[in-house]
């Protein structure tokens, strides 16, 4: 994983985390939703079958 990459993960992580700190209940849902697949589609065994 290259420095771009870890950056635009950092940027993802922080509006990810705005979202579910300061937002209604939707945003929160949302947010932890869209965290899940990122995490999904980086964990090897998770990825290959998505």
């Amino acid at each position: 994983m290259t420095s771009a990459d870890m950056t635009k993960l950092a940027i993802a992580g922080g509006i990810l985390f705005a979202a579910y700190k300061w937002g209604n209940g939707l945003m929160k849902a949302g947010a932890v939703a869209v965290a899940a697949g990122v995490v999904a589609k980086r964990v090897p065994y998770v990825k290959d079958v998505m």
